[in-house]
């Protein structure tokens, strides 16, 4: 729920990037808009990430898995550290003002 402002997208973008070229993850695309960046890449044992920026410089992390077989899986034990969106839609826009990440944001 970070503010991400225009200025900081970039280094927040290359940031991930670096990490995920650093971890033998293939980059599958990148979209280079300003307002709207985002990019996408796949770990070597299949499953895709990617890391989309939106609304207010709201970051979403997506994890896509390669094919698995469906099996339960248990309810967490542990309640979140923070707000939980469960159900919430469409989710609140960023709130959470950063001294770096949201330097310049209005």
């Amino acid at each position: 729920m970070t503010v991400v402002s225009e200025e900081r997208r970039g280094n927040f973008l290359g940031l991930v990037d670096r990490f995920w070229r650093d971890s033998d993850y293939r980059i599958k695309a990148v979209n280079r808009d300003v307002e709207f960046p985002a990019i996408y890449a796949q770990t070597s044992d299949g499953f895709g990430v990617s890391l989309s920026v939106g609304g207010k410089g709201q970051a979403f992390f997506e994890v896509d898995s390669p094919c698995v077989e469906e099996s339960e899986v248990a309810e967490s034990t542990t309640p979140p550290n923070g707000p939980s969106y469960e159900g919430v839609y469409p989710l609140p826009r960023p709130n959470v003002h950063s001294d770096f990440w949201s330097a310049g944001a209005s």
